[in-house]
């Protein structure tokens, strides 16, 4: 890729260029952690809701919650965390995949310093 290239560049929402290292965190929805939005909804045509690197500390927590009509992709990056998804724990460490399926009752936590990817995709049900 070209260095050169600038930080963002949008050509009706056909292309979109965003350098992590750049891009300012900001709290979470769920008032735990920081993200870092690589792309909104606003951004795409497609059913992508978001797209976000997020950073958790040791022991926090997104509380229980769910999303209607949102699946959520999870890749995680860096250090340790357990994820409850209707009842059933997955330890959750870098390189591990996760789809948390539009309705499920879910929750993250923790358990050392952590950093993972989240890809929002919305639909009907």
């Amino acid at each position: 890729m070209d260095q050169t290239a600038p930080r963002q560049v949008m050509d009706g929402a056909k292309t979109v260029y965003r350098r992590l290292s750049e891009i300012e965190a900001a709290p979470t929805a769920h008032a735990v952690g920081l993200k870092k939005v690589l792309l909104s909804a606003g951004e795409t045509r497609s059913a992508v809701t978001q797209i976000a690197v997020t950073t958790f500390r040791t022991g926090e927590k997104a509380g229980s919650h769910r999303h209607p009509t949102m699946d959520e992709h999870y890749l995680f990056i860096e250090g340790e965390g357990l994820m409850t998804v209707d009842g059933q724990s997955y330890e959750c460490r870098p390189g591990d995949y996760l789809l948390v399926g539009a309705g499920s009752l879910h929750e993250l936590q923790a358990l050392a310093e952590m950093k993972f990817m989240t890809i929002g995709i919305a639909y009907d049900k």
